[in-house]
């Protein structure tokens, strides 16, 4: 069987969102996205829109090299591999093609990202809170096979994963010279 590999990149900046989220579970980290390329360029989750402003929030292609991620060298993150079926990493990219056709049509799930925290699944259409929206996207690829509901994943959620591969630990900027090692 052809297999693809895929990456899960989980990170905590130094957003007013982000310390919220760490003060309340003190979990190392506070986001999650999903990334298609060996290159580690693209990721896409659900997250501001703007740099500078928390709302509105939505369907977002992120990268390591600018936003809010460009913009924090010392946060904490952790890179993760996910090698899938090539027919599940097709649906996968399928899926957020279509998405990215669409990003309008989505939301930020607050609701959901608040009730989470109780252990309470808060489903919107088509709204997503990041961890929601990987766990969703990998469990229709076929990607992996879920403990919970996607509406109750936290992203420290990702690093208990058996199939998971840590590639690399310490900060946004360390991953960025470190990013040719890895793929």
């Amino acid at each position: 069987m052809e297999t693809k590999d895929i990456y899960i990149l989980l990170v905590r900046t130094g957003s007013i969102f982000s310390r919220m989220i760490y003060r309340a579970t003190k979990e190392e980290y506070t986001h999650v996205s999903v990334g298609m390329g060996e290159d580690c360029q693209e990721f896409y989750s659900f997250a501001r829109k703007y740099t500078r402003y928390p709302f509105p929030a939505g369907f977002v292609m992120e990268s390591i090299d600018s936003g809010m991620m460009g913009r924090c060298n010392e946060s904490p993150c952790a890179l993760y591999r996910l090698t899938i079926p090539e027919g599940s990493y097709h649906s996968l990219k399928r899926k957020i093609k279509k998405m990215l056709r669409n990003k309008n049509d989505f939301g930020y799930n607050l609701i959901g990202t608040f009730f989470c925290f109780f252990g309470i699944a808060v489903k919107r259409e088509n709204k997503y809170f990041c961890s929601q929206f990987v766990a969703e996207i990998l469990k229709e690829a076929g990607a992996i096979e879920l403990t919970k509901l996607p509406e109750l994943y936290h992203p420290m959620d990702f690093t208990k994963i058996p199939e998971m591969t840590l590639c690399y630990e310490g900060t946004l900027e360390g991953l960025r010279r470190q990013r040719e090692k890895i793929s």
